[in-house]
């Protein structure tokens, strides 16, 4: 219920082994560690992000990202950093908007941001 319409467009594909969102936010349980309502921190810093990623690998998914992501989860296993600098250089090569590819690195802190279709920040669970 707390999804917004353009956040459906996720359920157009089964889901996979891997994708954007799985690889950059694979450590969600350190970025929620010590909030005091771990549901509406994911809903205000996770979630919008994983989302846009999400919906923009339903609208260019294709064989050869597929295979790319398998790759790149597994550097992931090896070096986080190097992991996400590949995804956010895929995401340039695809035209991802620039919040895409900035939010990829993990460079910086993740603030309370609307989930895509959305013009304000969840404020409840």
């Amino acid at each position: 219920a707390i999804y917004t319409e353009e956040e459906f467009h996720l359920l157009n594909v089964r889901p996979g082994i891997t994708d954007f969102s799985s690889i950059i936010f694979a450590d969600e349980g350190n970025i929620l560690e010590g909030s005091k309502d771990p549901d509406l921190s994911y809903n205000q810093l996770i979630r919008p992000w994983k989302s846009r990623l999400g919906i923009f690998y339903v609208e260019n998914h294709t064989l050869l990202i597929d295979i790319k992501l398998i790759l790149i989860t597994i550097l992931a296993l090896l070096s986080k950093q190097r992991a996400h600098f590949a995804v956010s250089r895929m995401l340039d090569k695809l035209g991802a908007p620039k919040d895409l590819i900035t939010i990829a690195l993990r460079e910086q802190e993740l603030v309370p941001t609307p989930p895509p279709g959305a013009s304000d920040v969840v404020r409840t669970r």
